[in-house]
């Protein structure tokens, strides 16, 4: 299954090219690994023994890269590079001209199994605590929420737009809503 992650580079035109990485979202470990000299997360060799029939060994090497060379998407507004399955992906890096890495953390809203996967909220983290914690708030906050619907006290639509506000209004202490990538908390609303 992998621990899936997007990582949207910035471009000089202000937009985005988003890439896709595996096991990008292990440890957030991609945020100290992309550089200038290392845009694709510290580029590995992979080598591989092969037996021949007659006995003979030899190796391959193959360049392996953390995260996908060729981008998912090109060109996109800041918008649309926060379009995504927020319920598959578990990590959004953001990679400036300037090779600053900022983490974030999918928060998908679905109050029911069938909800749209594209509706959720990016929330900066700093490291894998800063992670556990938002993680852990969010998760109780969406179980009370899916309790209402269930029991018919909220619709979809409403508890959507009650987790959305409770996430922004979450972040506000350190920056707030923003419609920047480079902010604490990016809503992506029903549609």
């Amino acid at each position: 299954m992998g621990h899936r992650a997007l990582v949207a580079y910035e471009r000089p035109d202000g937009r985005y090219d988003r890439h896709y990485a595996h096991w990008g979202a292990t440890s957030f470990a991609l945020r100290h690994k992309i550089t200038a000299k290392t845009p694709f997360a510290g580029e590995t060799t992979e080598t591989t023994t092969v037996r021949s029939g007659t006995g003979s060994i030899s190796s391959k090497s193959r360049w392996k890269p953390a995260i996908e060379p060729a981008p998912q998407a090109t060109a996109l507004s800041c918008k649309d590079a926060t379009n995504f399955d927020y319920h598959q992906i578990e990590a959004f890096y953001v990679v400036s001209l300037a090779w600053d890495v900022t983490t974030y953390i999918p928060l998908w809203f679905g109050p029911t199994g069938r909800a749209d996967p594209t509706v959720g909220a990016l929330v900066a983290v700093c490291d894998d605590h800063d992670a556990v914690h938002v993680r852990e708030w969010f998760r109780a906050t969406r179980a009370v929420v899916r309790d209402m619907v269930r029991r018919g006290a909220l619709g979809e639509r409403e508890a959507t737009n009650y987790l959305a506000n409770r996430t922004v209004e979450w972040g506000r202490p350190s920056k707030g809503n923003t419609d920047e990538l480079t902010g604490i908390v990016t809503v992506s609303q029903p549609r």
